[in-house]
């Protein structure tokens, strides 16, 4: 009797440690898409013959398929895998202050349809909810694939987030305070879509999509550096997101610049986002032409200064508007001085810059950024680190948020086979 318990128990173990080794390569392909076997036998450490007869699983049960040569291979060129583009398809969406932005993919993460409506964010939580559900809706039907092919939605949201719950915990923006607390995000999805879904930091879902289809696809440690209404960063650390002890890691926007500077909506005066987010930009350029300060910006708007936008401002810029410039400056001084701190504590590799202000006019930031760091940071370090712009469109947030639900269905899938 105790014979047969141990060999089931010897059996069930065995049985465990096929699927870890079949679910850790399906990942690997998943992760890097046209991987080969010789790669995956180097990555995993498994033989080459366990390789080729965990891949032959995985390509009988509809999940990776051969996508042809790896071109960047020396001689005989080995077979590239990758997962099978119907394996299922997933939605991102992207909550933003201004915008939502929603994107449908297949699991590998490439892009089937998007769709863009204004958030509204004054006309109330639920509102907002409900035109997003539309949108998710409207993109679902648009795409042209069937409902059932849709196995998760993953969404980022600019507030506060608690993933591991799904909840956004608060909205640190004017009026949007009580609107925002303890929100189950996560739960109305699911409800609404009957899918598995994902809640996410929109910061941390666009490093995301920088990972996997940005500049820096496959690099393992970077940081990433977002500045639109807010301002906020994502830590990339051994190919994994370092989210902290409490899931709240990367909040840059809330180092303290000045002590005695604007009081923010968190509560603390002088933090990075009262300074050079590009609410806090377009305030400046507003306040100044209010105050008569002759600018390009004023006639742009036709003397109607709530249509001040940072997209104007840096087109501004780049015309050598000097209000423009001036302030433009001003916020990428502060933002250098907080990012030196930040290379010293981390000594980074990289650094990509992204969001509405380093779209608005890219090529004006790169150099005083670089020039800033260079006094303030040890030497070491400062000339260690890169910097870079993003080259992502808009539409980031949402892919990343898809490729983060991706990860659980792949999983599921693997489960369900």
């Amino acid at each position: 009797m105790a014979t047969r318990s141990r060999r089931g128990s010897q059996a069930r173990s065995t049985e465990l440690r096929s699927f870890k080794r079949e679910l850790n390569v399906l990942r690997l392909i998943h992760s890097k898409c046209n991987i080969s076997r010789i790669e995956l036998s180097k990555e995993t450490g498994l033989s080459a013959a366990s390789i080729t007869a965990i891949v032959q699983n995985l390509i009988d049960k509809g999940l990776v398929s051969e996508t042809g040569h790896n071109t960047s291979a020396l001689g005989r060129k080995p077979v590239s895998l990758s997962l099978r583009d119907d394996a299922g398809f997933v939605v991102g969406v992207d909550l933003g202050s201004f915008y939502t932005r929603v994107v449908v993919t297949d699991v590998r993460g490439t892009l089937v349809c998007k769709e863009e409506s204004k958030t509204g964010m004054p006309d109330g939580r639920d509102l907002v909810i409900s035109r997003t559900l539309q949108t998710i809706h409207r993109a679902i039907h648009d795409s042209g694939k069937p409902r059932s092919a849709f196995r998760g939605i993953g969404m980022g949201h600019s507030g506060v987030i608690d993933a591991s719950k799904g909840l956004v915990l608060s909205f640190p923006r004017p009026g949007q305070m009580a609107e925002w607390k303890n929100v189950p995000l996560r739960d109305i999805l699911e409800r609404e879509f009957g899918v598995p879904c994902l809640l996410e930091d929109s910061v941390r879902a666009i490093a995301t999509a920088e990972k996997h289809f940005g500049l820096e696809a496959g690099l393992a440690d970077f940081i990433y550096v977002d500045v639109g209404m807010g301002i906020g960063a994502a830590i990339f650390l051994d190919g994994k997101l370092y989210r902290g002890s409490g899931g709240s890691a990367g909040e840059f926007g809330h180092m303290t610049v000045d002590e005695h500077g604007p009081l923010c909506c968190c509560g603390n005066n002088g933090c990075l986002e009262t300074l050079a987010s590009c609410g806090a930009i377009i305030q400046s350029v507003r306040s100044a032409i209010e105050k008569g300060v002759d600018s390009k910006v004023r006639e742009w708007a036709q003397g109607d200064l709530s249509r001040i936008s940072i997209e104007m401002i840096g087109q501004a810029a780049r015309q050598n508007d000097s209000l423009s410039f001036r302030v433009l400056h001003d916020a990428v001084s502060h933002i250098a001085v907080a990012l030196a701190d930040v290379v010293n504590l981390l000594n980074p590799h990289i650094l990509v810059f992204g969001g509405a202000l380093f779209r608005s006019a890219p090529e004006l930031f790169l150099e005083p950024l670089q020039r800033t760091i260079k006094q303030r940071a040890l030497e070491k370090s400062a000339n260690e680190v890169q910097l870079k712009i993003s080259t992502l469109g808009s539409e980031a947030g949402a892919l990343g948020a898809g490729r983060l639900i991706s990860e659980i269905v792949v999983e599921r899938l693997y489960q369900e086979a």
